[in-house]
C-alpha cells in the first residue's frame, strides 16, 4: 500500500491516515479480534457479532469513500483510466488464490478449527508460499529482507504496546474505568445520553488503554446497564467495538495510529493533520450506526439471532 500511494503522488502522512481510518472501520469486519474478545467476556454470540458487524462496517466504509470522493473533486485529483471488463475479469481470476487468505482466517476461526493465533500463522505461511512458489515474486534475498523488516517493525510495535500496557495497568489500578462507569450510570436512564456517553468513554479509553484492554475492562460493566435501560445488547456491543477502534487509531495517543505511522514510514505530526477529516467522518459514521439500530440488527435477525 505504501509504495502504491507513493507512486500515485500521495504523501506518507495521507497514507497513514487512510490506513488508520480503514483499520478503525475494520474492527467490525470478521474475523475481528475485538469481537472475539467481546464475545468471550460477555454473553453475546460471536457469530451474531460477526454477522451484525457487516452492515455497520459498510456504512462507515461508504462514509469514508464519500469523503475521499469529495476531497478528490475539490483538489481536482487526476482520474485513473477505467479498466475494461476483460481486464477486470483477468484480475478477478488472478485474485482468487490471494482472496482465499481471508476465507481461511474467517473459516478457521468461525468453525473452531484453530485459535486466531494459529490460523493467522497458517495464513502467513500460505501468503509466503504464494509469493515464492506460485507467483515467483519473492526470492531468497527479498524474503530475507522482508523477515528483517518485519522483525524491526514488530520490535518497534512491541515497545509501543509495552508502554501502553504499563499506562493501562496504572489507570486500571487507580480504578479510573470503574469511576467513569459510575458517572455514566447516573444519567437518569436516558438511553440517548447513555449511548453518547458510552461512545465518548470508549473513544477516550480506547486511545489511552491501548484499545482491547479498554473493551475488556469496560464492556462487562456497561453492557448490563445498556440492557437495563432498553438497548439491544448486540447493537450496543457493535457500537462499543467501533468506538474502541476509533480510539485505538486516534492521534495523538492511539497506539494503532503510531503503528500506522511506522508502517508508512512517516512522522506523527503530518499524519495527525491528515487524519483530522477521516476522524470526523469516522465519528459521523459511528453516530449513524448508533442511532439506526436496524443497520446492526437486520442481518442477525434474518439468520435467527435475537
Amino acid at each position: 500500500m505504501r509504495n502504491m500511494l507513493a507512486r500515485e503522488g500521495y504523501s506518507a502522512g495521507e497514507g497513514a491516515a487512510v490506513l488508520a481510518a480503514s483499520a478503525a472501520m475494520g474492527e467490525t469486519v470478521p474475523p475481528s479480534i475485538a469481537m472475539l474478545v467481546l464475545g468471550s467476556i460477555t454473553s453475546l454470540s460471536i457469530a451474531a457479532l460477526f454477522i451484525g458487524g457487516l452492515i455497520p462496517a459498510a456504512v462507515i466504509g461508504l462514509c469514508l469513500m464519500l469523503l475521499i470522493y469529495v476531497r478528490a473533486r475539490i483538489t481536482n485529483a487526476p482520474r485513473a483510466p477505467r479498466a475494461k471488463l476483460s481486464t477486470l475479469g483477468r484480475a478477478g481470476l488472478v485474485a482468487v488464490l490471494p482472496l482465499l487468505m481471508p476465507l481461511i482466517l474467517f473459516g478457521g476461526i468461525m468453525f473452531g478449527i484453530a485459535t486466531p493465533t494459529e490460523i493467522s500463522s497458517f495464513a502467513v505461511l500460505y501468503g509466503i508460499a504464494l509469493s515464492v512458489f506460485v507467483y515467483r515474486e519473492m526470492g531468497l534475498r527479498s524474503l530475507t529482507r522482508t523477515i528483517v523488516d518485519s522483525a524491526a517493525l514488530s520490535g518497534m510495535v512491541l515497545f509501543i504496546l509495552a508502554a501502553a500496557s504499563a499506562f493501562s495497568w496504572a489507570l486500571t489500578i487507580a480504578s479510573l474505568p470503574q469511576h467513569l462507569v459510575e458517572l455514566l450510570h447516573g444519567v437518569n436512564n436516558s438511553s440517548l445520553i447513555f449511548l453518547l456517553g458510552s461512545i465518548l468513554l470508549l473513544i477516550v479509553a480506547g486511545s489511552l488503554l491501548e484499545g482491547l484492554p479498554a473493551l475488556n475492562v469496560l464492556a462487562p460493566l456497561l453492557l448490563p446497564i445498556a440492557v437495563q435501560i432498553g438497548l439491544s445488547p448486540l447493537h450496543y456491543g457493535i457500537v462499543l467495538v467501533i468506538a474502541m477502534g476509533i480510539g485505538a487509531f486516534m492521534p495523538p495517543a492511539g497506539v494503532g495510529f503510531y503503528v500506522c505511522c511506522a508502517i508508512q514510514q512517516t512522522e506523527v505530526e503530518p499524519a495527525s493533520r491528515a487524519m483530522v477529516p477521516y476522524l470526523a467522518v469516522l465519528v459521523v459514521g459511528l453516530l449513524v450506526v448508533a442511532f439506526v439500530p436496524a443497520f446492526t440488527l437486520v442481518l442477525p435477525h434474518a439468520f435467527g439471532f435475537h
